[in-house]
């Protein structure tokens, strides 16, 4: 048997996205992962998806700019030609696990958010 995990820390660059596929919940979001060397900085972007009740908990709590670290077990890579014709890729990774680290701004409705691991 084999198991890959792939664990991301970092801030949304996206508010999470609801939809539906096949009857489930999915939520969609954008993490930046930023990373010093020197004086010099790289930031890599990832899409995450986040199914069922996960996907329901990181769109009531999370919007842009939060800090997350994001655990999933499916990383895909796939190439693309941006609209000025440069060659790019996009990371995507389904997560298993989300964990809010930070703390989120009042809410207005005056709901708790929870703390801590948040499965799927």
């Amino acid at each position: 048997m084999s198991y890959q995990m792939h664990i991301i820390v970092g801030n949304l660059g996206s508010t999470p996205e609801q939809r539906e596929a096949n009857g489930q919940v999915v939520a969609t979001f954008s993490v930046a992962v930023n990373q010093r060397r020197g004086e010099n900085q790289t930031t890599t972007w990832y899409r995450v998806t986040a199914w069922n009740g996960l996907a329901e908990t990181v769109v009531k709590y999370l919007e842009k700019g939060r800090r997350v670290l994001v655990e999933g077990s499916t990383l895909r890579a796939s190439a693309y030609i941006d609209r000025e014709g440069q060659p790019r890729a996009s990371l995507e990774l389904t997560a298993n696990r989300v964990q809010f680290l930070d703390q989120a701004p009042e809410s207005a409705d005056g709901a708790d958010e929870p703390t801590g691991d948040i499965p799927f």
